[in-house]
């Protein structure tokens, strides 16, 4: 019987021993999971910084775009797999899809006003496939003001070529019941865009009506999409700016093929060659190379002959004892006349 009491007494201190053990390993399951989950959370503030906007006030009729940017800050390549917008009033244009480490592209969101009034939100959802399966939302809000009215929503340049200024015109209406309601200023960023306001004289007491001549000279902009916005300054102290997007795309006369080398994984001092194509709409010659960032140049003789197309091949040379996210751009010079130098950017993962 003692002997028995015995052996209950060692079989209690045993699983007395084992709880704490037990306890130890779900606190050091339980803090490896939050130091996972909170390193998780660094990720995707690292990589999405801003994911909402605020348009404030803004004129029933406007189509209203925002730029969220999209940095890789990470060593491994950021792919997006797609995305859903919250309504068909909302619109997507994402720049790259997969994002190498290092490198950066751009979230552009478009909301249409037109068929709301009052406080409107609205967003999209992006799906990840890599570094992980996520889902990253993005919200955006404005006060759609019925009194005001803009035809249409958007300055809205479509293609332009060098070598001439385009012009577009908007026309805004103010129906209100401030009298004295005015447009007193207005404000844009780029110097290659001009604008001129005029007031329409309206019958009566039928409101207020302006006309925007908007002018831009695509020769002082940069091949590609162009982005800006007309923010006109009214006298209603509550309701104090109105913003118009202005869009437009510069088509090249020279392009590269392609224009972005996504290198991967490359050895620290590695040297690595690719082959780029250059063409134009017409015959042209390549004047000049040159590094604007990192280690990265012609291999061999650039061709000095005229033609439409040009087999470029670039060489690009990881630093020594580096490691991590490495970019190098390239620009290239025509002969062509008015349009600016190519730009060849590359990408890579320095790896020991």
């Amino acid at each position: 019987m003692e002997r028995a009491r015995g052996r209950v007494a060692l079989g209690r201190r045993g699983v007395i021993g084992i709880a704490p053990a037990i306890l130890g390993l779900l606190l050091v399951s339980a803090m490896a999971s939050q130091v996972q989950a909170q390193s998780a959370t660094e990720w995707v503030e690292a990589v999405f910084p801003e994911r909402s906007h605020n348009f404030g006030t803004v004129a029933k009729g406007s189509v209203l775009r925002h730029n969220f940017k999209i940095t890789n800050r990470t060593n491994r390549e950021v792919r997006i797999s797609g995305w859903k917008p919250m309504c068909g009033c909302t619109d997507v244009n994402l720049g790259a899809q997969a994002i190498p480490p290092g490198a950066q592209t751009t979230l552009e969101v478009v909301f249409d006003t037109t068929k709301f009034s009052g406080y409107k939100a609205t967003g999209l959802t992006l799906y990840l496939e890599q570094p992980s399966a996520r889902t990253i939302d993005y919200s955006l809000t404005s006060f759609i003001q019925d009194e005001i009215e803009v035809t249409p929503g958007v300055l809205d340049f479509g293609d332009l070529k060098r070598g001439g200024t385009a012009e577009k015109i908007v026309t805004l209406r103010y129906r209100g019941g401030q009298k004295n309601w005015r447009v007193i200023d207005m404000r844009h960023a780029n110097s290659s865009l001009s604008a001129e306001l005029q007031e329409v004289p309206r019958p009566g007491n039928d409101g207020v009506e302006y006309r925007l001549v908007a002018r831009l000279d695509p020769n002082r902009l940069r091949n590609g999409n162009f982005r800006d916005q007309i923010t006109l300054i009214t006298n209603d102290e509550q309701r104090k700016t109105i913003p118009l997007s202005v869009v437009a795309r510069v088509s090249p006369e020279v392009s590269l093929s392609p224009a972005v080398l996504n290198l991967g994984s490359v050895r620290a001092g590695q040297r690595v060659e690719r082959t780029v194509l250059l063409r134009g709409s017409t015959p042209f010659r390549v004047m000049e190379t040159k590094a604007v960032e990192g280690a990265i140049a012609v291999s061999g003789a650039s061709p000095d002959t005229s033609r439409p197309l040009h087999q470029i091949k670039v060489a690009i040379e990881t630093p020594p004892a580096s490691n991590g996210a490495y970019h190098a751009i390239l620009e290239i010079e025509t002969d062509h006349p008015d349009e600016p130098p190519v730009r060849l950017t590359a990408f890579a993962t320095v790896v020991p």
